[in-house]
């Protein structure tokens, strides 16, 4: 009778542990985040810790102000943002493709556009520039935390994006465009921030910023670049 009591029970387990992850195999986990990062359906969602394992019938959502790095069982690295809700599988398809081979073109003439502008405003802009990462700081191992809202220079944030160092730019190029909308590079921050996007293996994000951006800026001669990525991803 102890024996049957505790079959049962144990697949009553199993079935409860299934129910809970929707019957998936686990595609990844969560290695590094800030702020509130949440994993789950659309009836529940749990708070994202590091470790947390991902699975491809989950969604994620950063309802606020935070990020997220997500290392796929491939060993690839996909870097999810700011107020968005993802769906894992859509994702992880997204960081598998080609993206970032067949937009290449485009971001060598973005970054030709950007230095011919730079070139003409450089001696109205200074040369100041803050030390990197001096108000951020990794959180300890399962620690949620909310960054301070300093000021953000456009400087700094491309010097990010320039240096190759995509998922640092793609928090500090959102805190640009938050703070400084109306700013005569905001356009460049745009572009830049999708390209981190790409480069960090999250094309869904990459798309949305890339169709707003041939809308809003339409007669700009970046429009033409930004609705062939779009084509592209």
């Amino acid at each position: 009778m102890k024996a049957f009591i505790f079959s049962i029970l144990s697949v009553f387990l199993i079935s409860t542990c299934v129910a809970q992850t929707g019957g998936a195999s686990e595609v990844g986990k969560v290695v590094y985040y800030e702020g509130k990062v949440e994993l789950g359906t659309s009836s529940q969602w749990a708070a994202a810790k590091i470790d947390s394992p991902v699975f491809k019938d989950q969604s994620i959502r950063i309802p606020g102000d935070g990020m997220a790095e997500i290392l796929w069982n491939s060993g690839v690295k996909s870097v999810v943002g700011p107020e968005s809700s993802t769906p894992i599988k859509s994702l992880l398809e997204g960081s598998a493709s080609g993206a970032k081979v067949q937009t290449k073109g485009s971001f060598d003439n973005f970054k030709s556009i950007f230095s011919s502008a730079e070139t003409k405003k450089r001696t109205q802009e200074g040369g100041i520039r803050r030390e990197e990462d001096s108000a951020r700081q990794k959180p300890a191992k399962d620690e949620i935390y909310w960054k301070e809202s300093e000021e953000v220079h456009f400087n700094d944030a491309y010097s990010l994006y320039e240096a190759g160092n995509y998922s640092k730019a793609i928090t500090v190029l959102h805190d640009f465009i938050d703070q400084k909308p109306d700013d005569e590079n905001i356009k460049y921050a745009f572009f830049a921030l999708g390209h981190s996007y790409i480069m960090t293996n999250n094309t869904i994000k990459a798309k949305e910023i890339f169709e707003r951006f041939a809308i809003k800026y339409s007669g700009d001669e970046l429009a033409k670049e930004a609705e062939l990525i779009s084509s592209q991803l």
